[in-house]
């Protein structure tokens, strides 16, 4: 079973518990199970500060349906909606979250080849800049890791409902990376050593690589199956038209940047960095001090990097700990001296 969400025709958000099924012609399609509504709190019924317990009227539903589940399954579903504080607290006493977790940490084998080769790359993409937020993937995106496990004997609405609940937890200043490395932009760059940095790249060369990729697989069968869209369709695939809005937000507003608390800061236009931005670990990566750092202009900074990434590159005998390092301090500095 999974959470899945639409909205209705005046735009409002209405939730639904689902599950997969295999239909007469053997395609994973997706199966209606209970509709919740557009508050799926009205279905938690709350003992005291540390307990719950779902709604009879939904198991009951469940179970008309001869639906097979446990418990904590749907627990899982309706966690998202279960009081902040009552969170904080079943999380502290390792409730079902850290159950989970602790299953999953003792679950310590990799996913069978033949699953493996049935995901799409751009799920696994998704999947992995969402667990570990890392632009530069290399042998991870094929490698049968557990994380990827989650995509399989699992349909279309399955899938992208997951993600899309996964999507909701990535902090404001991380999307341009997830848009960067889900869409492979970086690819487009190759073999420039900044290729994993889109601060570093030119704005109107990530757009472009971003329709290519977007529209490359608003027509991929592999990915959206028989509801792929045809090279002469100009409709863009529900699944896929979140993207364009969100990147467009993303890269070409002129709203400014996020502060960490996830709240507009200072004039229309600004960025205001989060104070892990501002650590002195970033400039002790570069090999600069505050002062040497401040007097440079964004070309001589730009001049730094590439002579210091030739000296630190793993092909030159660097560290490649030391250079990832090295390369997600560039990004953090060059965003931080383009709002100077």
């Amino acid at each position: 079973m999974y959470l899945a969400q639409e909205y209705d025709r005046t735009g409002e958000t209405l939730f639904f518990i689902r599950e997969t099924i295999v239909d007469p012609d053997g395609a994973l399609v997706p199966r209606q199970l209970f509709e919740l509504g557009n508050d799926p709190e009205e279905f938690i019924e709350y003992i005291d500060e540390r307990a719950y317990y779902i709604s009879p009227v939904v198991e009951e539903a469940l179970e008309s349906l001869d639906v097979k589940y446990d418990y904590d399954e749907l627990e899982e579903i309706f966690w998202p909606f279960i009081d902040p504080d009552i969170k904080e607290t079943l999380d502290n006493f390792g409730g079902i979250r850290g159950r989970r977790a602790g299953q999953r940490k003792r679950r310590n084998r990799q996913m069978p080849r033949e699953d493996f080769d049935r995901t799409h790359i751009f799920d696994r993409r998704r999947l992995y800049y969402l667990k570990f937020v890392q632009i530069n993937m290399g042998d991870a995106l094929f490698t049968p890791l557990p994380i990827y496990e989650m995509l399989v004997g699992k349909c279309r609405d399955e899938i992208e409902n997951r993600i899309a609940f996964m999507e909701y937890e990535l902090r404001p200043w991380e999307m341009r990376g997830y848009l960067y490395a889900i869409f492979d932009i970086a690819a487009g760059f190759a073999p420039k050593l900044t290729r994993f940095v889109p601060d570093a790249q030119d704005l109107d060369m990530i757009d472009r690589f971003f329709m290519e990729e977007l529209c490359r697989l608003n027509t991929d069968p592999t990915l959206l199956g028989s509801e792929a869209r045809s090279s002469n369709d100009a409709d863009l695939h529900r699944y896929l038209r979140k993207y364009l809005f969100m990147f467009h937000d993303t890269y070409f507003s002129n709203r400014g940047q996020w502060t960490q608390a996830g709240r507009p800061s200072g004039e229309e236009g600004q960025w205001i960095p989060p104070a892990s931005q501002r650590d002195s670990d970033h400039l002790n990566a570069m090999g600069l001090t505050e002062d040497e750092f401040r007097s440079m202009s964004e070309h001589e900074f730009t001049s730094h990097f590439r002579k210091r990434a030739l000296e630190l590159h793993p092909d030159k005998g660097g560290d490649h700990n030391v250079f990832v390092k090295f390369i997600n301090a560039y990004e953090i500095l060059l965003a931080r001296k383009k709002w100077q």
